[in-house]
């Protein structure tokens, strides 16, 4: 098993896989064996005792049906709160003595109380009834446009409908690896493995139909994690998918019937939802799971017309029109259930909806039309192509990330890796992949071995000129632009450039995303104009092969309205940051990552022209939509935790600043690994307020402790540690103490394994200042020669940062009148300055950006939130 394994530790195997949210409300606790019984009901329920935490908790709630349980004493206020949440969808009340008065002015009053009970058995039995009835009821389609024209561009609809086409062919794909299978299992909740361990023992594999059709439990279960796509769950289960695909298959085959097939479905479905669909008359749609269906068309009326949900469901008649001779759609007839069951990658046609007033509710009429097959297939290469991707296994993973499921895309290419052989074709791009998910987390060392891992083996196996070689060096060359490390980081960008360009002589995305990835190093590097130059060539490359709305523009504009923020040239940037925003506008009508990250940059663009209450208001309403996009903490929700910080410090409001900087260091913390630089310029930001609010001491404390915490997980001689420690040495008072220790820290630094000139230069900065401050320049110049020795060492001959340093050696020569020396280096600093003088707002605050550690040294720096584009294609 490879290190990467260790993602299949987590508990993710029994989230997410639940339909349903119960969720139990009492001011006391519930008894122990009514909550063992409601587990086996719901693995997912939650226990509450707090009325607060309790609605806190169902508006957090957004793609679940919510059944609640709540003691009399609290329905009344949870009720007057909550009610008119669309997704709580039914209440049961319990209580020892019911007043019959009082039981039917509440439920007069609030529609969506199902029953009052005050016999456990008796509410346990109605619960088990209405989950039952109501897993019965839940229906998702993945729709696909056969109509729209194939302009390369992915939907998340579209992925997901290509998600399902596929699964089948993938998992026939992947080799069963037990040892991954014996962990899902044995991470599994105890009621899984009861009924699991069952169900093994009457399995054969031509029993599948029946055991699906018979076993409840092995019904629901399959239909639940291929709803959710919950890979681990779905690889567990493999074999019995598999088979009862292929049984369904056989079933089909030996079919006589040829008379058209009429099947009923009865469904409630929220009226947006219905909306929705009304939208899509004449799409393609593919069910999320083995879909039945009765024959029986009153008893899906019935289904259809069940009160058991709130007014907010309508009721829906689904009516399938089948014509059996069409080998595309393939099923098995349940003579016994007058129901029928399709296979997962059946295909339908929305033919009609309409309104039924006699019976008074919606029709939705499905056929199966077999011409879809050969629109699929174009639109289905289409994509590849314009992906550069032969491999279904790999394609079939970054559908995950089109869907946002980006844990479930993670664990999938662990599976890969431990199951599939050393030298399968795919091995390169599966551990490219993986350092994709490393870069993304800031674990840059392992993300930048397994890109390593990945360029050799491509070396190998592949022509020198391959795009597959590109892709590899863009992502290395994008590690070490993370690491600071720019100039090897252009290296690597500019060789794959040449490589792209042998490749595709003309424009192309993957061209495209190289000069992206290289305007964005120039960025870094504060050489403006060549990085506004690279990102509108790559803009006006993505316009020419892109789709004029796809969402790649928006990010290419976000990190051209930066370049623009930075030079100076506000309006270009608000223009570029406001198309961006109406592209991802376009692209998505719900939350998205792409719109959040827009609002922020406005958001940082109006702090940075002092409109600090319009930036206010963008900032936090980009918080709100990642805190509706994550449902756990995440990074991003951190970074705007402290961008809210610094508009409140701007605007001399430290407490609230304080706040905020907290949260965000809690955050990430909790989800970035423990060295990651971002904890670093997070402990300095809260330190920087203790200090500007004259607490001295708290901010030495919390100093301190960090420093402890950091020295106990990281070491004593981990660069991290030593910053946090030179930060600490900063605010002690005694000089003398101050400088035996910053030359405690540099000597460590200069022997560090492997070394960190970076820091060391961070380090011999801090230094010079201090023995500037104390009037010592001989020291502080002996300091600077060291550094600019280092520099010339790390550097180009023509880098920003090392004219600022000898400016700033000049200066000390001139102070200690050592004029011919101090000529020469003023001599050497303008050579470097002429090349920049477009970029002259930029060189005071340039300085030390280079430092992996830049951030500390200018607290007031902000971030673009739009990344370089790291090559997830292969």
């Amino acid at each position: 098993m490879s290190k990467y394994s260790s993602n299949l530790n987590s508990n993710e195997t029994d989230e997410n896989n639940e339909n349903i949210q119960l969720i139990w409300l009492d001011n006391s606790n519930c008894p122990t064996h009514i909550q063992s019984k409601l587990v086996e009901l719901n693995l997912t329920i939650q226990f509450s005792i707090d009325l607060n935490q309790c609605i806190t908790l169902i508006q957090s709630i957004k793609d679940k049906q919510i059944i609640l349980i709540v003691s009399m004493t609290l329905a009344q206020t949870i009720l007057s709160q909550i009610h008119s949440y669309p997704l709580l969808i039914s209440v049961f009340i319990f209580c020892s003595n019911i007043n019959e008065q009082q039981k039917i002015k509440l439920m007069n009053e609030y529609k969506k109380i199902l029953q009052i009970y005050s016999d456990y058995n008796l509410l346990i039995k109605s619960i088990e009834q209405i989950i039952n009835i109501i897993e019965q009821q839940i229906l998702s389609f993945n729709l696909f446009n056969q109509n729209k024209d194939f302009t390369n561009d992915l939907s998340k609809d579209s992925a997901s409908f290509l998600w399902y086409q596929l699964l089948i062919d993938i998992l026939k794909q992947i080799p069963v690896n037990e040892q991954i299978n014996n962990h899902i299992f044995e991470t599994s909740k105890k009621f899984y493995k009861n009924e699991i361990n069952q169900f093994k023992k009457d399995y054969i594999k031509e029993k599948s139909i029946q055991l699906f059709n018979e076993k409840y439990f092995i019904r629901r279960i399959l239909n639940q994690i291929l709803r959710t796509k919950n890979i681990q769950l779905i690889y567990l289960f493999q074999y019995i998918i598999i088979d009862l695909y292929d049984q369904i298959q056989l079933e089909k085959q030996k079919y006589q019937n040829k008379q058209i097939l009429k099947l009923y479905d009865g469904q409630k479905l929220l009226k947006t939802q219905l909306d929705q669909l009304n939208q899509y008359i004449g799409y393609y749609i593919t069910p999320n799971g083995f879909l039945s269906v009765s024959f029986n068309r009153n008893n899906s009326i019935a289904l259809a017309k069940s009160e058991i949900l709130s007014d907010e469901y309508q009721s829906i008649l689904f009516q399938f029109e089948i014509n059996p001779t069409y080998q595309e759609i393939t099923f098995v007839e349940i003579h016994e259930n007058q129901e029928l069951i399709f296979n997962i990658d059946t295909v339908f046609k929305i033919n009609s909806i309409e309104y039924d007033s006699s019976l008074q509710l919606w029709k939705i009429n499905l056929i199966n039309d077999h011409t879809y097959r050969n629109k699929f297939q174009t639109y289905f290469q289409s994509i590849k192509n314009f992906r550069n991707e032969n491999s279904f296994l790999i394609f079939f993973g970054h559908l995950f990330t089109e869907l946002d499921q980006l844990q479930q895309s993670e664990i999938y290419f662990d599976i890969l890796l431990n199951s599939l052989p050393s030298d399968h074709e795919d091995i390169a791009s599966i551990y490219n992949q993986i350092g994709n998910f490393l870069a993304d987390k800031g674990q840059l060392k392992l993300a930048l071995e397994k890109y390593q891992h990945a360029y050799q083996i491509r070396q190998k196996k592949l022509p020198n000129n391959h795009p597959h070689i590109a892709i590899s060096l863009n992502n290395i060359g994008l590690i070490y632009k993370d690491e600071g490390n720019f100039d090897e980081a252009l290296d690597y960008c500019q060789k794959a450039l040449i490589i792209d360009e042998i490749n595709y002589p003309k424009d192309h995305v993957l061209k495209a995303m190289t000069i992206e990835n290289i305007g964005g190093i120039y960025k870094e590097k504060h050489l403006l104009p060549k990085a506004q130059s690279y990102f509108l060539r790559a803009l006006n490359m993505y316009k020419c092969v892109l789709p004029r709305n796809h969402h790649f523009l928006t990010d290419i504009l976000n990190s051209l309205g930066k370049v623009y923020c930075d030079q100076g040239y506000y309006d270009r940037a608000l223009t570029c940051y406001q198309k961006a925003f109406s592209i991802s506008e376009i692209n998505y009508r719900n939350d998205h990552l792409q719109k959040a990250q827009t609002i922020e940059n406005i958001g940082l663009l109006y702090k940075t022209n002092g409109m600090l209450k319009k930036s206010l208001e963008e900032l936090l309403k980009a918080l709100e939509m990642y805190k509706r996009i994550y449902s756990n903490e995440h990074y991003d929700i951190a970074r705007c935790f402290g961008h809210i910080g610094l508009v409140y410090e701007a605007s001399n409001d430290l407490n609230s600043a304080l706040n905020f900087f907290n949260k965000q260091l809690n955050m990430d913390e909790k989800s970035l690994s423990n060295d990651h630089k971002n904890i670093q310029i997070d402990i300095q930001w809260i330190i920087d307020i203790y200090k500007k609010k004259g607490q001295l001491e708290k901010a030495f404390e919390f100093c301190q402790k960090k420093y402890q915490e950091k020295k106990t997980l990281l070491g004593e001689k981990h660069p991290m540690t030593l910053s946090i420690f030179m930060t600490m040495i900063d605010l002690y008072d005694d000089p003398n103490v101050k400088i035996n220790y910053y030359k405690q820290v540099l000597s460590l630094y200069e022997n560090l394994i492997p070394p960190d000139p970076y820091g060391t230069i961070k380090c011999l900065d801090i230094m010079i200042h201090f023995y500037i401050k104390s009037n010592a320049i001989q020291e502080a110049l002996n300091y600077q020669i060291k550094m600019v020795d280092l520099q010339r060492q790390l550097l180009t001959n023509d880098h920003i940062n090392l004219a600022l340093s000898l400016q700033k050696l000049g200066q000390l020569y001139e102070n200690l009148s050592k004029t011919n020396e101090a000529e020469k280096c003023y001599k050497e600093s303008r050579i470097i300055f002429e090349k920049y003088e477009n970029n002259h707002n930029n060189i005071e605050s340039s300085h030390m950006n280079y430092s992996s550690n830049s951030n500390l040294n200018h607290h007031e720096q902000e971030s673009n939130f739009t990344k370089s584009r790291i090559c997830v294609l292969l």
